[in-house]
């Protein structure tokens, strides 16, 4: 029989499909990218890692990895940690990466630091301490991958993207369940009553708004301490960028 969290894992992939119609691709292209620059990883950290979609992902695809999922949202983390309870490669911790010292005490460093569609949240300067911490983590010669809102430079062909992907979500979401409603949904089971109002508090400094293009991007990982860094795959204004620890 199937579980509330399982049912709410699976509704989160359906719903975050929609949102984002290449996401497997994503999904793969990081993976494709960590293992070509890096060599099949044997520890990976992943950011923001929700109910550990990604986290799945790079166990199915390297089964000898060991990965440290990170995010802040409780009930996402509670549906992580439900999915990996009994697996021993994988470690959910709740963390901050908004603090500029969220990278203290994790275990050991990293061959890859992955993520996907969660950095443009951050204000500015939360992001710099992000990148920052990423380079601590990552051994040299480590990748760092993210998939993410990275707009096109050129501002007519941004707009089109824009208008584009805006059709896109009215129509695939006109009788479907979107992030929000899954929100809904997940908060009416009375097992995480009142984090409603924990998420808003951990959540309070996010905007959503952070939507710089790629030189912004590039420019600000090589003054953290990666010496090679761009974007490698564009869909619109969404863009895979890596980059590789000095």
């Amino acid at each position: 029989m199937t579980t509330q969290r399982e049912e709410l894992r699976s509704s989160w992939e359906v719903q975050q499909a929609g949102h984002a119609p290449d996401r497997e691709l994503r999904f793969r292209l990081i993976l494709n990218y960590v293992e070509a620059l890096a060599g099949p990883p044997r520890r990976v950290l992943d950011l923001c890692c929700g109910p550990g979609s990604l986290t799945r992902r790079v166990l199915e695809r390297f089964p000898e990895a060991e990965v440290v999922a990170v995010d802040v949202d409780p009930v996402l983390l509670d549906l992580a940690r439900d999915a990996f309870a009994d697996d021993d490669r994988v470690s959910v911790l709740a963390r901050q990466l908004a603090a500029p010292d969220w990278y203290e005490g994790l275990p050991g460093t990293f061959d890859a630091v992955v993520t996907a569609t969660a950095m443009h949240w951050f204000p500015a300067e939360a992001l710099a301490w992000v990148y920052a911490g990423v380079a601590r983590v990552l051994r040299s010669g480590g990748v760092f991958a993210n998939a993410d809102h990275v707009p096109i430079a050129e501002p007519v062909l941004r707009a089109a993207a824009d208008r584009l992907h805006a059709e896109h979500l009215r129509t695939t979401f006109a009788d479907a369940e979107d992030c929000d409603g899954w929100y809904e949904r997940a908060y009416s089971d009375p097992r995480y009553a009142g984090l409603r109002a924990e998420r808003e508090k951990v959540f309070a400094h996010w905007t959503g708004d952070l939507l710089e293009r790629e030189g912004w991007h590039v420019d600000l990982l090589r003054r953290t301490g990666f010496v090679r860094a761009g974007a490698v795959w564009r869909r619109g204004n969404d863009a895979l960028v890596v980059a590789i620890r000095g």
